[in-house]
């Protein structure tokens, strides 16, 4: 947790995303100044991999040709804890010294400036010797052609366990004849020599045997039974255990006979000669890939629960956080229990992870930290046997790629450096460690979306807390307390009777050492507004004072300086604080330090968007006539006037510099539209404005929008209580038939999508003769249930979307959110979600309404985005198809098969008209609305049935030009000035 003051305090600066205009690699780029010879700068790693721990003197070596360098390092919060100018020697030794994951970048100046980059980590100083024993270790591919030096992470980080292959068709190239030479030297031997210990994977075919195939015929049977007691012979007295296949009902090995008969086949020969060979050796399997659960039923049917020591799971849900993982060791462990005479099995987690970078279902180096920690957690509370992350090191450097980003560390290639850790080693790190001892002893959720969970340790009793949201908590503490967090810097706090230790909880696990009598709501906290780069940011501090007594409170920001407040007995206060001003756009995070007299009392955190002082948007848009465009928008947050010296754009092939006001009024913004009525397919596009002399930039896609094929999505309101409102008039989504129902009549829906200034409404109606859901959270897609996306612009021009469901469980009406813009999956706070059954007339009634601000990356202002949805179809034994309108979700997640929507304007609302004589009512003639020119017009009247074309309800001060010849083509275009909302 992050202290104050700190050498070199500043606010945290969390790096823009897609769905802030000015802070995205795509969004916005400042013209820099060319250099004929930037002078060179590399970093050097004086630690290998740059893994320390607690006590080290952390230094870097590095390479210049500059006379001096600036150099700062930020944590994992994204706050700057040290930095510094200083003439170029080759040596740097930042004062970091807390444990934590770090970034160091470094600049050299000259004839112009070049940076370097790279990331370390301060770790726990932990048993190796003892974590080779635990819980945790970490999936490795040395059996593939990974370099062995790697290995060292595992010991270094205190999960000294790898799980890995030995391939059946590398050591017996002879029938009966077994050579380990090179598994051995490649990586066990040297495994050995580090004490760390192998799961060993037995696998995959062999073209001595079925020709390479899942070998089904008894001499292959037999030859892999052989095999396999031969590997327990070979490292039985190292290995943890002999996993039998992995993935068999998905075919991996170039395995074609995935029937879990013949699996069952091979596991009933291969488990009686391990344990012949081995006797002591746990034998696990089935690996079943993404938990299909039918087919382990099937054989836990069979009789595989004869022959295992332990259950093998692979639980993937990204990109669904980690909650999604407790739910499924509760349903396998229940399904266990029914095929095994009521009793449990070990359950061997042995891969499961997530993956960073920018797929669509990838998530952010900082949620892969905190998914992999709570993990930890949650696996052990199962009291699972082992857990391991997939994987330890990234396999690649393409973003794109999930299969390359799922790592702990980077890539050997990485310009960050080989084997460099991701927040997440760190994490994960910080996590094995608190849970080494660890013992489950209760959970329970003490406040809506707050996660509780307490283990009896060698140290004392631990808690471990997370919630949906940031909230702050209320601990009462007996003494002292440890609090943690995910990436280990550590605080003590002192409590006791009446002296509330503040705690702030998030998505992130707070790890809690100490003896917490109760948890509970506090309205202290601490929040920010919206801010602009280069001005303070201001925020609200609140003090819940004791009940019992008057105190005096302290607030510590990052800058060193103080806030103070008193309060009397039981009161709250609050009053107004300013943080430093931010120097990028994109996520400000702050802490800052509460003080009851001396008492430290805990940290509070808020955060804000913050915003250039002027930016530039650039978003597909749908015009009041229903005309696909391209809109330019320059908006000019800041308190004076701009200048703006031009305006332009590429499209394609093509391009042109439309005419624009010369100056951008304060609190104002300009509007461009280029209209794409020619658009023939899918086209990138970059915008540009030069603003005072600096130049932004904005860069998308495009797609064609066929205004007659669009989804009409009326504006209207609607309460979210399960029962249907009046919905006529408004054009409902279409299903198509569902080809795997039993017949015509076994599922029927009806949707509608609307909207308001606050929400956008999902609605539906569905004749369904069996309710079947028997999951939850993120596994509701398995029964009955809805699942729909919401992306910006036209089909296919998003790479991320948000993608919802909702259904209802056993536990109520729930709504899930699995893909998402830069927020995470998980539950939605904020969004109300109702559904109502009727048994007697098989008829479920769903709602929803999910708020514009949760929908980043969408502009409601721009009258357009692309939606598809799908309703799940279950009678008792799975998913058994889905009604479908538009596509990409239930296959290949694709927004290119998504349907356009386009946002209707309010309907006009008709006054009566005003008698001669009468004197004018409110609204009336008295008030024209902005654009109007008098009379009995009103702003709803000056809109008409038009397309929704500005953000906040606010309209147009004036019309500059329309129909204005571009630079490039003679393109139509639009222009308009009018009020910003301030940031």
């Amino acid at each position: 947790m992050p202290k104050h003051p700190s050498p070199h305090p500043v606010p945290r600066l969390v790096a823009a995303t897609a769905a802030l205009a000015l802070a995205a690699t795509a969004g916005v780029a400042f013209a820099a100044p060319a250099s004929a010879d930037p002078p060179a700068v590399s970093i050097r790693p004086d630690a290998w991999g740059n893994l320390f721990h607690a006590g080290d003197a952390v230094s870097f070596g590095y390479d210049t040709t500059a006379p001096t360098i600036a150099w700062r390092v930020v944590d994992g919060w994204g706050e700057v804890v040290d930095d510094g100018t200083e003439p170029a020697d080759g040596v740097l030794a930042p004062a970091v010294t807390e444990r934590g994951w770090y970034r160091l970048e470094v600049t050299a100046a000259g004839d112009g400036t070049t940076s370097a980059a790279t990331t370390f980590a301060i770790l726990p100083d932990t048993d190796a010797a003892a974590s080779a024993t635990g819980r945790f270790g970490a999936a490795t591919h040395y059996g593939q052609s990974w370099d062995p030096a790697s290995m060292q992470a595992l010991t270094a980080g205190g999960f000294a366990q790898l799980r890995d292959e030995v391939y059946w068709s590398e050591v017996e190239t002879q029938p009966g004849v077994y050579d380990w030479s090179r598994a051995r030297a490649v990586f066990l031997d040297p495994a050995r020599e580090q004490g760390i210990r192998p799961l060993l994977l037995a696998g995959y075919g062999n073209p001595l045997y079925d020709a390479g195939n899942g070998p089904v015929s008894p001499d292959a049977v037999a030859a892999y039974a052989a095999y396999a007691a031969a590997m327990a012979a070979e490292f039985g007295d190292m290995s943890t255990g002999i996993e039998v296949w992995n993935e068999w009902d998905l075919g991996l090995g170039g395995n074609t006979n995935v029937s879990p008969e013949d699996y069952v086949a091979l596991l009933s020969a291969a488990a009686p000669a391990i344990k012949t060979a081995a006797p002591d050796l746990p034998v696990i399997g089935p690996a079943v890939a993404n938990l299909n659960t039918d087919w382990l039923e099937r054989t836990f049917q069979l009789g595989a629960l004869d022959h295992l020591d332990g259950i093998v799971l692979h639980p993937y849900s990204y990109p669904v956080g980690a909650d999604a993982l407790d739910e499924t060791l509760t349903r396998i462990d229940a399904l266990v229990r029914r095929y095994n005479g009521g009793e449990s099995k070990p359950l061997w987690i042995t891969e499961h992870g997530w993956p960073t970078g920018t797929n669509a279902r990838a998530v952010s180096e900082r949620q892969q930290a905190a998914d992999i920690a709570k993990s930890a957690v949650i696996a052990a509370a199962h009291d699972a046997a082992r857990y391991y992350v997939y994987d330890l090191v990234n396999d690649g450097v393409d973003d794109a790629e999930t299969e390359e980003n799922f790592g702990l560390l980077h890539h050997p290639d990485d310009a960050l450096g080989a084997f460099t850790p991701k927040p997440s080693f760190a994490a994960y790190s910080v996590a094995a460690d608190a849970l080494a001892t660890a013992t489950f002893a209760e959970r329970d959720e003490p406040l809506p979306g707050l996660r509780h969970v307490r283990f009896d340790t060698a140290d004392g009793p631990l808690h471990v807390l997370w919630s949906d949201a940031p909230q702050t908590v209320s601990l009462e503490v007996a003494g002292s307390a440890d609090l943690t967090t995910m990436f280990g810097d550590t605080e003590t706090v002192t409590g006791g009777a009446g002296a509330p230790v503040l705690a702030p909880t998030g998505t992130e696990p707070l790890y809690v050492r100490g003896d917490v009598t109760a948890i509970a709501q506090t309205d202290a906290g601490l929040t920010l507004d919206a801010g602009v780069v280069g001005a303070p940011v201001t925020g609200s501090w609140t003090v819940a004072g004791r009940a019992d007594a008057a105190s005096s409170w302290r607030l510590v920001l990052p800058d060193g300086t103080e806030a103070t407040q008193t309060t009397a007995p039981g009161a709250t206060v609050s009053t107004t604080v300013s943080f430093p001003a931010p120097a990028t756009v994109g996520t400000y995070e702050t802490s800052a330090r509460v003080y009851e007299g001396d008492r430290y009392a805990g940290t509070l955190r808020a955060a804000a968007a913050v915003s250039e002082p002027v930016s530039l948007q650039a978003a597909q848009a749908v015009t009041a006539e229903g005309a696909s465009v391209l809109r330019i928008r320059v908006i000019n947050a800041s308190a004076t006037a701009r200048a703006l010296d031009s305006v332009s754009y590429t499209l394609g092939d093509a391009g042109g510099q439309p005419e624009a006001p010369a100056i951008v009024d304060a609190g104002s913004d300009v509007v461009v539209d280029i209209p794409l009525d020619t658009l023939a397919g899918p086209a990138a596009f970059t915008a540009t404005a030069v603003v005072d002399g600096v130049t932004l930039t904005a860069s998308g896609r495009v797609a064609p929008v066929d205004a007659a094929s669009a989804l009409p999505a009326a504006h209207r309101t609607i309460t979210v209580d399960g029962t249907l409102d009046d919905l006529d008039g408004v054009t409902p989504i279409a299903f198509t038939a569902n080809p795997e129902a039993d017949d015509d009549f076994d599922q029927s829906a009806v949707a509608w999508l609307t909207w308001d200034e606050e929400y956008l409404y999902f609605s539906a109606d569905v004749t369904d003769d069996v309710h079947d859901q028997p999951a939850q959270g993120a596994n509701i897609w398995q029964g009955d249930s809805i699942q729909f996306t919401v992306a910006g612009g036209a089909p296919g021009a998003a790479t991320t979307w948000h993608e919802f469901g909702m259904a209802l469980t056993s536990a109520g009406p729930q709504l899930y959110r699995w893909l998402s813009v830069d927020a995470g999956a998980g539950p939605v706070p904020g969004a109300p979600v109702a559904i109502s059954r009727d048994d007697a007339a098989g008829r479920t009634v769903y709602e929803t309404a999910i708020p514009w601000r949760l929908l980043r990356g969408v502009d409601r202002a721009t009258s357009l985005l692309s939606s598809a949805a799908i309703v799940n179809e279950a009678d008792g034994a799975g998913r058994a198809g889905f009604l479908s309108w538009g596509g990409g979700i239930a296959g290949e997640k694709d927004s290119g098969e998504f349907t356009a929507v386009r946002l209707l304007a309010p309907a006009p609302v008709v006054e009566p008209p005003v008698e001669p004589g009468q004197p004018a009512a409110p609204g009336d003639g008295g008030s024209a609305a902005p654009g109007a020119t008098g009379g009995n017009a009103t702003t709803a009247g000056a809109n008409g049935a038009r397309a929704l074309a500005s953000t906040g309800g606010a309209a147009p001060l004036a019309w500059l030009g329309a129909a204005v010849a571009a630079g490039a083509g003679g393109i139509a275009l639009l222009l308009t000035r009018r009020r910003a909302p301030r940031s």
